[in-house]
């Protein structure tokens, strides 16, 4: 969903004062990275490895944010840069794009140095998989509202209960994806990049598709929907595909297997 978040700016992300966080471009960087998930946090706040472009498209012009999340978020884990190489032709970049999509193991881009000057140059392509990847999930059945019962506004109870899991989660070093149910049909998305307790509640630093960069979110006991969005929000998704990068670790960092030669292999069976 496209739309201005009410207090999108209005504190400073707690992840603002970490290092600038360079993208993986040897196997030892990326295989060492992926077991920090500080080192993780900082990578996926950083503008340089999020989309160049915002979220935007898709059906009645009403934006691709759960998909634009996703794909930053697969590719953050799955992607090594070889800026040194040249840079892939139109159907190779197809692939890389296909690859990250479907979180099918990690992917090795040639001739770019990170998420956002590849997103640069390959804008349309990209956008066009997140189009694609809206329709195959559901489309006009609205099937891709996976999880999300349709309330913008629970008990305070049910909310703190929410989000106390939620932060349990991101303390075991995953970023969350999750879904904001609007009032009516109406649904959004965003990364739960970190997450801090307070006196009385959380402060969450989300990267959300509508924006660079991360910004903060407060949480305060009592409330019954967040202020942003003014929005219920649904963990979705994580456990799956945290297993599937799991997956494409070790069959890369163990075994040297990229998605490109899981796919080789199954094409000769």
């Amino acid at each position: 969903m496209k739309w201005k978040a009410f207090t999108a700016f209005a504190a400073t992300s707690l992840i603002a004062a970490w290092a600038h966080a360079k993208a993986p471009t040897t196997k030892a960087e990326f295989c060492e990275m992926a077991h920090k998930p500080a080192a993780m946090r900082a990578l996926l706040a950083d503008t340089e490895n999020q989309l160049s472009f915002t979220n935007r498209g898709g059906l009645g012009d009403a934006g691709v944010c759960w998909w634009h999340s996703m794909f930053t978020r697969n590719a953050n884990y799955l992607t090594i840069y070889r800026p040194e190489e040249p840079r892939p032709n139109r159907n190779e970049v197809r692939q890389i794009i296909m690859d990250i999509s479907a979180n099918r193991g990690v992917v090795e881009i040639p001739g770019f140095k990170n998420l956002s000057e590849f997103s640069y140059a390959h804008r349309n392509e990209i956008q066009q998989a997140l189009e694609e990847g809206q329709i195959v999930d559901g489309g006009l059945m609205f099937g891709w509202v996976r999880g999300v019962t349709g309330n913008h506004s629970i008990p305070a109870a049910e909310m703190k209960k929410r989000m106390d899991e939620l932060y349990v989660e991101v303390s075991k070093g995953i970023i969350p994806y999750q879904m904001l149910q609007i009032e009516g049909i109406t649904a959004h998305a965003w990364l739960v990049v970190d997450m801090k307790r307070t006196a009385n509640g959380y402060i969450l630093t989300v990267h959300d598709s509508n924006y660079k960069g991360t910004y903060n979110v407060v949480y305060s006991d009592g409330m019954t929907q967040l202020s942003d969005y003014q929005a219920v929000p649904y963990t979705s998704r994580n456990m799956m595909d945290y297993a599937s990068y799991e997956t494409a670790l070790k069959n890369f960092c163990k075994r040297g297997f990229t998605a490109k030669d899981l796919r080789a292999s199954r094409s000769k069976r």
